[in-house]
């Protein structure tokens, strides 16, 4: 009776599993800078958002400052009041650009110098891209 495996059979197995890996990997990769992209540009594009709607309910402007690691919301006026700060793309590993890394939004949430932003968001092989109007409206591109 035979117990146990032979060194060629345990070499087979592990070959084998590494020919699966070696394919599996490269699109695991891929999916996961897809699915990190996606989310970052999901949080933006909320951000944005909430506070073109606060600049409209409150009748109040808006400046809406970009970077990768934070992106902030304040209330313009004599004193600027801070009401939305969310962390950056770089959480998730993204990288950011932008044409303009600050952009402020009307009381009626009309862009003010903001048309034609556009804010790149890349990991990896995947790519998003955010374009805002002087209508203050926000368009995602794939």
């Amino acid at each position: 009776m035979r117990r146990g495996f032979t060194l060629l059979e345990v070499i087979s197995v592990i070959a084998i599993v590494g020919l699966v890996m070696a394919m599996a990997v490269p699109r695991f990769s891929r999916w996961a800078d897809a699915m990190a992209t996606d989310r970052a540009t999901h949080e933006l594009m909320t951000f944005y958002w909430q506070a073109r709607t606060a600049a409209i309910f409150r009748g109040t402007r808006v400046r809406l400052e970009f970077a990768a690691d934070s992106l902030r919301a304040a209330f313009e006026g004599l004193t600027d009041s801070v009401f939305l700060v969310r962390p950056g793309p770089s959480r998730h590993g993204v990288s950011f650009r932008s044409s303009r890394p600050i952009i402020r939004l009307y009381p009626n949430g009309f862009g003010l110098g903001a048309a034609n932003t556009k804010i790149v968001l890349e990991r990896g092989t995947a790519a998003e891209s955010l374009t805002t109007s002087r209508l203050g409206r926000l368009k995602r591109w794939r």
